[in-house]
């Protein structure tokens, strides 16, 4: 692959933001999946969350491929999530990633079980850092 070239997983996300339903299904599916995420979420700006989850997506993605280049970033969003701020628990990043990936099965044309796996592979190494900084 050249460096022009997406990764497969920046290609799955990229066909997953072309329309507009892929964030806004993450979260209706997110939040129904539990009474703890939805009081999590109870007084949060939806239109300004969804621009996050768009970008903290990118975060995980880049940190994956390249833990040096985005690490400082995700550290941030780690504390904005740690137990003295957002409180959001370890137990949580598992429904997280499951609801992630049930949203991408619906809006990537291309998902199969391998393009499923890339993205729990992708996630999971932020996932553990923000669990170490709870």
């Amino acid at each position: 692959m050249n460096s022009d070239t997406p990764s497969a997983i920046v290609a799955s996300y990229r066909r997953c933001m072309r329309g507009d339903g892929f964030i806004d299904t993450f979260y209706r599916l997110f939040l129904a999946s539990s009474d703890e995420v939805r009081i999590k979420f109870q007084f949060t700006d939806m239109v300004h969350q969804k621009l996050v989850l768009r970008e903290s997506l990118l975060m995980l993605i880049l940190y994956s491929e390249n833990q040096d280049r985005s690490q400082a970033e995700l550290i941030k969003l780690a504390e904005r999530h740690d137990r003295n701020h957002a409180d959001i628990a370890p137990h949580l990043y598992e429904l997280w990633l499951d609801t992630l990936c049930i949203a991408v099965a619906q809006h990537d044309p291309e998902f199969t079980p391998q393009v499923e796996q890339l993205w729990r592979d992708a996630m999971q190494p932020g996932i553990d850092l923000m669990i170490s900084r709870y």
